[in-house]
């Protein structure tokens, strides 16, 4: 682990003279001391080879995997996934604002990465093996239960790790680079993930669809699952917190509404959902658009493969972007390739060439990466805003809120596809069934109608479409640049050593006020739970 520049042993000792409750393996990341290497990047990144990974996994295999090998009803694949999303929605701002809370020798947020090592795993494969479960029922509670396990260990590593880089460093320009290639390494788990499986698959298990697969499907998850815990070990080794952190503040449920008042964390929300759910949609109509309009499912592969080898080619570009002319010119630009690009596909047949459709892959790939890459490093931006409008740090009640609307955009997708489909007549369970079952000779012209086809091509191509622009004009209203970031960071220290704004330029004052909508007076009202020495007081 030396190439990650990791903390020795007696780094990650309790510091004296601080009660033994902080951690951090550097001095906290004002001070510029740390070389922020490729090395430590890679560390932080690896953390999204779960996100990326886990997420591609759960999404192509899950509910073919309850209903073709289990042998589920489509009803209870239904319901099990419902459940587990109902549960999300406790534990993300639980397990927020319990890292905020934690003071131990591994810090606030690394003591998770070490903690959900185990539940990473066991959970992961718990979703793929029912243990020799027989019964129907069984398999049903077994299965909500696993599913739930799941969603609390993805919640337990992923909300501390979307809260930690604001600690690792306060840096406009590193936070988008450390973000560029945790995008990169999502993108290519992202990959793997939906080309790996079906090899380990076969390789273990039998070829044909059906229970003779649940050992394949084991052999996967175990491969799988060991590979996103061992990450959680770089991420562990690779990051770092500051050592100065503030006590503990009392919050209550007005003060997770209260987030909501926070007027650069709404647009944010804006522009943050309206991608998610664009590009959960456009993902989950892809294979049916290939299939059912343009006739093209042999060729779904390259098309898909063309977009995510794209995607992950093109995200140090859009990082290079996000440094030299903010975090949200990158959306800019790809978002208006991508909203062209859908309205393109309202006109191509079954008789396009396939080197056309790998090209509008490719072409949706400048907006994902540019969506994917300007929401995650515009999020950390926001904890900084809101402690110079509340006095305190609370990145893990911002990154649980925003985890959580992260799986309910997910959850917005699959219910306006489902409304779609049941509008249009299309029953999407018999489609999955007749295919896995009749393989090669399944013939998507026979079981679509013409109405389905219009209907299916009007989904993919007007929901995206109306998100996007929806995303774009949130950006349009994104206030917050580089120059202001700035600003904002020298008022947190003004506020810190001499409770008031004397010491900022106009400029700066006027930065601020227009980044967080609130007047000076108010703003020098603020009080902060962590100050600093008064600079006037040493200067007397």
């Amino acid at each position: 682990m030396s190439n990650l520049n990791a903390p020795s042993i007696s780094e990650l000792l309790p510091t004296p003279g601080l009660g033994g409750q902080t951690l951090a393996a550097e001095p906290p990341p004002a001070t510029g001391s740390i070389r922020h290497t490729l090395g430590r990047k890679l560390a932080y990144g690896a953390g999204d080879v779960y996100g990326g990974g886990a997420f591609m996994l759960f999404s192509l295999l899950f509910m073919n995997y309850l209903v073709l090998v289990e042998g589920l009803p489509i009803f209870a694949t239904t319901l099990i996934i419902f459940i587990g999303r109902l549960w999300d929605a406790i534990t993300d701002p639980i397990i927020g604002r319990i890292s905020d809370r934690t003071r131990s020798r591994f810090g606030r947020r690394r003591i998770f990465f070490l903690l959900g090592i185990i539940p990473v795993f066991l959970s992961f494969v718990m979703l793929f093996t029912s243990f020799g479960i027989t019964s129907a029922t069984g398999k049903i509670i077994y299965y909500i239960l696993a599913y739930m396990f799941f969603g609390t260990a993805f919640s337990i590593v992923m909300v501390p790790y979307n809260a930690v880089l604001s600690d690792m460093t306060g840096d406009y320009d590193q936070r988008t680079s450390y973000t560029t290639i945790r995008m990169l390494l999502s993108g290519a788990a992202s990959l793997l993930a939906a080309i790996i499986p079906l090899s380990i698959i076969r390789a273990f298990g039998a070829d044909e669809i059906g229970p003779g697969q649940s050992p394949g499907y084991l052999a996967m998850a175990l491969v799988f699952g060991a590979i996103f815990a061992l990450c959680w070990l770089v991420v562990f080794f690779g990051t770092w917190e500051r050592r100065d952190l503030p006590p503990v503040a009392k919050v209550t449920w007005r003060d997770w509404v209260g987030i909501l008042h926070n007027k650069p964390y709404r647009n944010f929300l804006g522009i943050f959902l309206a991608f998610q759910i664009g590009v959960d949609t456009v993902l989950a109509l892809f294979i049916f658009y290939i299939d059912i309009v343009l006739l093209q499912f042999a060729n779904y592969q390259l098309i898909v493969g063309a977009l995510l080898v794209t995607m992950i080619a093109l995200m140090p570009v859009m990082g290079i972007l996000a440094q030299r002319r903010g975090k949200a010119f990158p959306l800019y630009i790809g978002l208006p390739v991508w909203i062209v690009t859908m309205l393109v596909f309202l006109f191509v047949d079954s008789t396009v060439p396939v080197w056309v459709l790998m090209a509008m892959g490719a072409l949706i790939a400048v907006g994902a990466a540019a969506g994917n890459l300007a929401t995650w490093s515009m999020l950390t931006d926001i904890y900084d805003i809101d402690e110079l409008t509340s006095g305190t740090r609370r990145e893990g009640l911002y990154s649980g809120a925003t985890t959580f609307l992260r799986k309910a955009a997910s959850g917005m997708s699959v219910l306006l596809i489902g409304a779609g489909f049941y509008l249009i007549g299309f029953d999407q369970n018999e489609y999955n069934l007749l295919k896995e079952t009749l393989g090669e000779h399944f013939d998507p012209a026979e079981f679509a109608a013409n109405n389905i086809v219009v209907g299916i091509r009007f989904m993919f191509v007007l929901i995206p479409t109306l998100l996007l622009i929806t995303c774009l004009v949130f950006t349009l209203r994104n206030l917050i640049t580089k120059r202001r970031f700035d600003a904002v960071m020298h008022g947190i220290t003004a506020m810190k050593t001499d409770g008031n704004y004397s010491s900022l330029t106009p400029q700066e004052v006027s930065d601020i006020q227009t980044v967080t909508g609130v007047e000076r007076a108010d703003l020098e009202q603020v009080v902060f739970t962590d100050v600093l020495p008064s600079t006037t007081a040493e200067m007397s």
